[in-house]
């Protein structure tokens, strides 16, 4: 997640509510949800430009692709790769890398994630 200025002012008080925000809105998006209504606020120190991270990437954008999107892989803070949504990938050639995605991952309406919609993805970031 991003830091914001007064999360280091405040001793890392503003990061670990943001984590601790995250973790809770993901378990609410990915976890069974009692019946009981649930109210969920997160607060930004900017507002998404968009939803969509692939349309703008501002500072507001990018916090809140963190908590709604999981990558393929992601940078470690060690400057490694870490699996996400593949699970693992291997260096084809020069310009191919096949990824090998978890199984069972689930979009949010309830279809599978499979490997036409990565295909998708990167076909839609290329135009």
């Amino acid at each position: 997640l991003c830091h914001g200025a007064k999360g280091i002012r405040n001793g890392g008080k503003m990061n670990k509510f943001i984590r601790i925000a995250a973790a809770g809105v993901m378990s609410l998006a990915f976890g069974a949800v009692a019946q009981a209504e649930v109210t969920v606020k997160v607060a930004y120190d900017a507002d998404p430009v968009s939803l969509d991270p692939h349309e703008q990437l501002s500072g507001g954008t990018l916090q809140f692709s963190h908590m709604s999107f999981d990558p393929l892989v992601r940078w470690t803070q060690d400057l490694q790769f870490e699996p996400r949504l593949a699970k693992s990938w291997e260096q084809i050639d020069a310009n191919t890398t096949r990824f090998h995605l978890r199984s069972g991952v689930k979009f949010h309406s309830g279809n599978v994630m499979t490997a036409a919609d990565v295909d998708w993805t990167f076909d839609r970031l290329a135009k």
